[in-house]
């Protein structure tokens, strides 16, 4: 499951992490994300904060099986 930061007011993505091994570090906290950008989204401007429960989606993604 991949763990994806967007910003509330533009949808743009901030921060992607897609699988275990993918850095050092790990998943990164939304508090480490706001402070990367400055606590500001590079595309809208808007202010970044942590989001509140009603901000987290979770979506199943499906693994599709290759045909050759």
């Amino acid at each position: 499951m991949a763990v994806i930061y967007k910003c509330k007011e533009c949808r743009k993505v901030l921060y992607s992490f897609e699988k275990v091994g993918q850095d050092f570090y790990g998943v990164r906290t939304p508090s480490e994300i706001s402070s990367i950008y400055g606590g500001k989204c590079p595309k809208c401007g808007k202010k970044l904060n942590v989001p509140l429960i009603d901000d987290i989606s979770v979506k199943l993604r499906v693994k599709r099986s290759r045909s050759f």
